[in-house]
């Protein structure tokens, strides 16, 4: 089940960095090695692991500027990182969760703990993907429903309304030509990064995957219930797209004249409405700047920093954004935030 999770570790003690992937790669993780922090970001240029173990005191670039980098660098905002330290007090632990670290591990390392630990904030990462992805099929379920019987015309106004959510709608005759898009779905399709339109037909870069695509599309036409999802790479790298394919036929007798087709940039980082912020979650105005800036990876001091406040002040705006939000962790709460224009669809 882990065969496709890639954990980045970084630890300059080699033989603890050896015994450490030894252990995740025998639990079937994907393991990249780094033997300091100069290395751990040449390789942060080319992958986009997981989650992320690093070592705080090493030579050179140490962990806290690992993570700083990370957090600056965009597009990691929500990989787990977990410090490993013989540091254990609480101002060291203080420091590392402001700086965004979303747990610590004190070494000699405890494998039991160790394994129990990344299982764990991997699946916070997948429990809030899988919630966006039925976030979405709910929304569009509804759309379908007020629109039955119609032709596909009357689907044009839902299905451009659904770009304020960041959702891309594509829908698609029988013969597998793209008869609309809106603008979100032309933005992720003309990108050009592993999915795109054809001579009128929407197409995926990986074989295997515009198979499945394509059985799911003819499925569609015939099933009311269907829960496929085709995930799409990112030729550069990064995170996939995500197709979504619900089923909407209603009757044995109702056979749909198009269906639709969500697509899902799981990428998006800085495109959240602060408005659907306060909208959803009842913030003020200083607590959705902090949002905002959470989520365009500025670290507490960067935004005490812009903001012009005190880290403190900062502080407090995070525990308040963690009560409305019913999170508890800088982590959870990025990936909470980074969900909400698929759960806005719904509200």
């Amino acid at each position: 089940m882990n065969a496709q999770r890639t954990i980045l570790c970084i630890e300059d003690e080699d033989d603890l960095r050896g015994d450490i992937a030894e252990e995740l790669s025998a639990a079937d993780y994907h393991v990249l090695q780094a033997s300091d922090g100069k290395q751990a970001l040449a390789i942060l240029n080319e992958h986009r692991p997981d989650l992320v173990l690093c070592d705080i005191t090493m030579p050179g670039l140490g962990g806290y500027d690992v993570l700083k980098a990370m957090r600056e660098k965009g597009g990691f905002g929500d990989v787990p990182f977990i410090f490993l330290t013989a540091l254990a007090d609480r101002n060291d632990v203080l420091i590392g969760k402001q700086a965004g670290a979303d747990d610590y591990l004190v070494k000699p390392i405890d494998y039991e703990i160790l394994l129990a630990t990344i299982a764990a904030r991997l699946n916070q990462v997948a429990r809030v993907q899988t919630g966006a992805v039925e976030r979405a099929e709910e929304a569009w379920q509804e759309v379908l429903n007020t629109s039955r019987g119609r032709t596909v015309e009357a689907l044009y106004k839902a299905t451009f309304a659904f770009d304020r959510f960041l959702v891309g709608v594509v829908v698609v005759d029988e013969t597998g030509n793209v008869r609309l898009m809106n603008k979100e779905a032309e933005r992720i399709v003309g990108e050009n990064e592993g999915i795109g339109v054809v001579g009128g037909i929407l197409k995926g870069a990986v074989p295997k995957q515009n198979t499945k695509l394509h059985e799911g599309l003819k499925k569609a036409f015939e099933e009311a219930y269907l829960d496929e999802i085709v995930s799409f790479p990112r030729q550069s790298g990064g995170r996939p797209y995500l197709v979504l394919i619900p089923g909407q036929r209603f009757t044995p007798e109702e056979k749909p004249e198009a269906v639709v087709l969500l697509l899902i940039d799981t990428e998006q980082r800085t495109k959240v409405s602060g408005d659907t912020l306060v909208r959803l979650y009842n913030l003020t105005p200083a607590e959705t700047r902090v949002a905002l800036m959470l989520i365009d990876g500025k670290r507490l001091d960067q935004i005490a920093e812009e903001c012009e406040i005190a880290q403190t002040t900062v502080v407090f705006h995070l525990k308040n954004l963690f009560r409305k939000t019913d999170t508890n962790r800088q982590a959870d709460l990025i990936r909470v935030l980074l969900s909400v224009p698929l759960r806005s669809a719904v509200s």
